[in-house]
């Protein structure tokens, strides 16, 4: 698995993160069973919390230009407790993984094709993943273009269709919320799927010398939360009170489509788009897994690749753990295969934890551990500028 610096734009880093989001943006039954008619809000206020931890990540990238989360890990704690720590990120990469591809899973199997095992899904969609990641990450995320301009359009023009149909009365009343209720709406649009660009930390070291990954990142969240606010607003004006009910709200609002009794059946539109998404982000996810756990293994940095030598001299240059992402990366997919399809026993049990737990879970590797990283670092450099003066 080679990683060539500069073999991404900011550009493609933007999207990528956009694309990244989508997937969960689309399924927004989790949020809003708990905040309802005020659940457009939370992409809001989500994004605003978001921010700090944004911030986190990008301090730790500026103060170790060109390095991954792996490697600074290793650079602020040492071989054994960076490791360590390394150790929980990937946990969490593989674990998202997993979750994401049984929610696609419960997607397919519960909706578009009831008939075929999940497990027949969730192997075929993996092997997509491993093809994918087979090609070249650089080459996925310079897609990302295409794939925001599909996501887009389908929206819009789904929207577009659902005019008729909705009705503002059922945005009010409004921010009727109560506290506890607001906290929790927030905290989860933060932590899934905001914090969740943890994964790019893995590849911000792909914009090469120069470009800094903050204004990305920040653009890719921006865009987020304003189609996770527009999506989830419409939903609500469509579905009204039926919109806490049901699992996927954007997949049911498609079902009202009807134009002239001719242009029906939209859902199979937002399905397709939904499965691109899906497979984009697990891609990610599991690039993110594979790289950590080989330089893990390894035990030896990312090694600093020239685009411009041919293909053998790259090759001579990775190291013995690089060379042997292949076999980790099969092993890495049958991994996610046996974990996703045990990590839930419905998707009853999987939405109550989205809605309860999972933020907790998430924040713990989103914002904790990265934040008392950059707090080591600061306090590192702040013990040797002392030094200096005495």
């Amino acid at each position: 698995m080679r990683v060539e610096k500069g073999s991404i734009s900011p550009k493609d880093l933007t999207f990528s993160v956009f694309c990244f989001m989508q997937g969960t943006v689309l399924r927004s039954g989790f949020i809003i069973s708990v905040t309802r008619q005020d659940s457009w809000a939370m992409a809001i206020t989500g994004f605003l919390l978001a921010l700090p931890i944004l911030a986190v990540y990008i301090g730790l990238l500026q103060k170790f230009p060109g390095k991954n989360l792996i490697e600074i890990d290793d650079i602020v704690f040492g071989p054994v407790f960076g490791k360590i720590l390394s150790a929980l990120y990937l946990f969490f990469f593989v674990s998202l993984a997993a979750l994401n591809t049984r929610d696609l899973g419960n997607f397919v199997a519960g909706y578009m094709m009831p008939e075929t095992p999940i497990a027949a899904v969730v192997i075929i969609f993996l092997a997509g993943c491993a093809y994918t990641l087979h090609k070249g990450i650089e080459n996925l995320m310079h897609l990302s273009v295409f794939f925001t301009i599909i996501a887009i359009g389908a929206l819009a023009a789904n929207s577009i269709l659902l005019i008729k149909d909705v009705q503002p009365d059922f945005l009010r009343p409004f921010f009727q919320l109560k506290f506890p209720e607001f906290v929790q709406g927030t905290v989860s649009v933060a932590a899934v799927p905001m914090g969740e660009i943890l994964a790019f930390t893995m590849i911000t070291p792909m914009l090469g010398e120069g470009r800094k990954a903050g204004k990305p990142l920040l653009l890719g969240l921006a865009l987020s939360a304003v189609s996770m606010a527009l999506v989830v607003m419409r939903d609500i004006i469509t579905l009204g009170p039926l919109v806490a009910i049901v699992s996927l709200p954007s997949f049911e609002s498609m079902r009202y489509v009807s134009l002239a009794g001719i242009l029906t059946r939209m859902e199979s539109i937002y399905a397709v788009v939904l499965v691109i998404l899906f497979l984009f982000k697990v891609s990610i996810l599991l690039y993110a897994f594979v790289l950590g756990f080989t330089q893990l293994l390894s035990g030896k940095s990312r090694p600093q690749t020239n685009p411009d030598h041919g293909g053998q001299a790259r090759e001579k240059e990775q190291p013995r753990g690089q060379r042997s992402a292949p076999p980790l990366m099969l092993i890495s997919v049958a991994f996610v295969f046996f974990y996703s399809l045990f990590v839930f026993e419905s998707v009853m049990e999987n939405m109550n934890w989205g809605a309860t737990a999972a933020p907790f879970f998430s924040l713990t590797f989103e914002f904790l551990l990265p934040a008392v990283s950059l707090l080591v670092v600061c306090l590192k450099k702040t013990g040797k500028a002392r030094e200096v003066k005495a």
